[in-house]
């Protein structure tokens, strides 16, 4: 992952990006009046970010009263949903015409304020994020998840389900049907998907959502180390 620092350059501003470690390491300096400057910016502000959540993990995991490896790395967990096929998947494969006019922070246009919630709750944990992506089940169904997302320190992905008028019995009925059908290909809720419910007069909040994602996360990632230590 690139780093960012702020410094000083010929009495100007500047930001700089590395690259690589040791002997490898690469550093681009980007002048505050130049084009490229701004994009920097959003890039330092996003790795500021990473800073501060890998922090709140790391707080976790000694409040937990765990031990975090030297070597922070992982093996695969042996799933066939993992980064590879994350890569292969293709956002908005759904070809069903969007009526909203909801957009979430990564810029898909989404179906409904429930699923633009979930996509900006992903993207403020500094999640890569895609959204309906193409499934093809064992039977041959095609089927689109709300949300997919990765998590490369253990080489998985996961999806993201919005049921959202739990209080509508044919719209429940529908959504049974579905879930079933992941259930039925070998992908279970509160392991490989996450189901988050809502009504026709309520929702969750951004940060409930957020706070439901994060745990999500680390209870995985720690259930991985635990296996693996």
């Amino acid at each position: 992952m690139p780093r960012y620092s702020i410094g000083m350059h010929a009495g100007k501003q500047v930001i700089r990006e590395y690259t690589g470690y040791g002997d490898k390491t690469v550093r681009k300096t980007t002048h505050m009046k130049s084009q490229a400057y701004g994009g920097m910016q959003q890039k330092m502000h996003r790795y500021n970010e990473f800073l501060g959540l890998l922090k709140l993990y790391e707080d976790e995991i000694k409040r937990r009263h765990l031990t975090i490896p030297e070597k922070f790395e992982f093996k695969s967990d042996s799933s066939v949903f993992n980064i590879d096929y994350w890569n292969s998947l293709i956002p908005t494969a759904n070809s069903f015409e969007i009526k909203s006019d909801y957009y979430d922070n990564y810029g898909y246009h989404v179906r409904s304020r429930g699923e633009m919630i979930i996509g900006n709750a992903l993207k403020d944990l500094g999640l890569e994020a895609k959204y309906e992506p193409l499934l093809i089940l064992k039977n041959g169904k095609r089927i689109y998840p709300d949300y997919s997302f990765p998590v490369h320190v253990i080489d998985r992905c996961f999806f993201v389900e919005f049921v959202g008028m739990t209080d509508n019995e044919d719209y429940c009925n529908y959504n049974y049907g579905k879930i079933d059908e992941y259930m039925r290909n070998g992908i279970l809720p509160n392991r490989d998907l996450i189901l988050i419910c809502g009504t026709n007069t309520w929702l969750p909040s951004q940060d409930t959502i957020k706070h439901i994602i994060a745990s999500f996360i680390n209870t995985t990632v720690e259930s991985v180390y635990k296996q693996k230590s």
